[in-house]
């Protein structure tokens, strides 16, 4: 598995473009990037309409690559009168690919008649990885359908549209969920027993040769004690905890859950960065995730 990091930015040039009278006729979001194999595209699109009706959003062509698929939400903006605000999530988890990761082609959506972009697209390429923190904030899901290939059966089109906004936003998603996207992952839920201990609640979706995985905390802090399950190890390093499966691999699609006792108390918001091995650290798979605390 390649590296893939995530990086967001304003897509310029995505303005509204008329294909013959205003309100008669569709309009045009040119040039919404893919994301790379084994990934996830997010982007935000401010919608202002003429009608009340909450409008659908769709796709200048269906065709994506095989076992990709497209997703968009379009929910009211309870801020501003006839305003909505769509996501369109795009998952592209490359199972059978080949390595070297690549980007599909750019998707062209279409906004019905009466409907135009009023503000420009906020778009966060690659997510599933550490990315930059997107402007866009969590808008939960309104009207949801599936644009393009075919999304998993048992999880809803809402479902999947929030979950990518999660991963945008560095946010844990559901090991289950994860897995049923296709994507290769290492979900990490964490929460707060107390003021200086943090339960971390890891898992391994698709990686089945996982033998350790690392949490390092906020500069500053120290680990100093761990309490874990059966079959695993905890190797305190500063700031940092490896856990090690200590007979073989860890499974995958079971949660182990280690509460992590630091020296001080970490602040709400601040980042748990995650790297994993399938080699106790003589090499580390090349991706680097991030969890917020909550």
């Amino acid at each position: 598995m390649q590296a893939r990091l995530g990086v967001v930015g304003l897509l310029a040039g995505l303005t509204m473009m008329s294909t013959g009278a205003a309100a008669a006729e569709e309009a045009q979001v040119p040039s919404v990037p893919f994301p790379t194999t084994g990934n996830v595209t997010v982007v935000r699109l401010p919608i202002q309409g003429t009608s009340g009706a909450v409008p659908r959003l769709t796709l200048a062509g269906r065709s994506v690559p095989a076992g990709s698929f497209v997703v968009a939400s379009v929910a009211r903006d309870s801020s501003r009168q006839g305003r909505f605000l769509a996501t369109v999530a795009i998952v592209y988890p490359g199972i059978g690919a080949p390595p070297t990761p690549r980007p599909g082609p750019p998707l062209t959506v279409r906004l019905p008649a009466g409907f135009r972009l009023v503000g420009a697209a906020q778009v966060a390429k690659d997510v599933l990885y550490a990315n930059p923190t997107p402007t866009f904030k969590l808008v939960p899901s309104g009207t949801a359908v599936v644009l393009a290939g075919t999304a998993p059966p048992k999880l809803p089109a809402a479902r999947i549209v929030t979950d990518a906004q999660l991963l945008a936003l560095d946010r844990s998603v559901g090991l289950a969920e994860i897995s049923l996207l296709g994507l290769e992952w290492v979900s990490v839920s964490l929460s707060k027993p107390s003021a200086t201990t943090v339960r971390a609640t890891i898992g391994l979706s698709r990686l089945p040769q996982v033998n350790a995985v690392e949490l390092r905390f906020p500069a500053g802090l120290r680990v100093v004690q761990v309490t874990k399950p059966t079959g695993t190890d905890a190797l305190p390093m500063g700031p940092a905890v490896r856990l090690i499966a200590s007979s073989g691999f860890f499974d995958e699609g079971v949660p182990y859950q280690f509460d992590v006792t630091l020296s001080g108390a970490p602040k709400r918001g601040d980042f748990v960065t995650v790297r994993a091995s399938t080699h106790y650290f003589e090499s580390s798979l090349p991706f680097v995730e991030r969890f917020a605390l909550p």
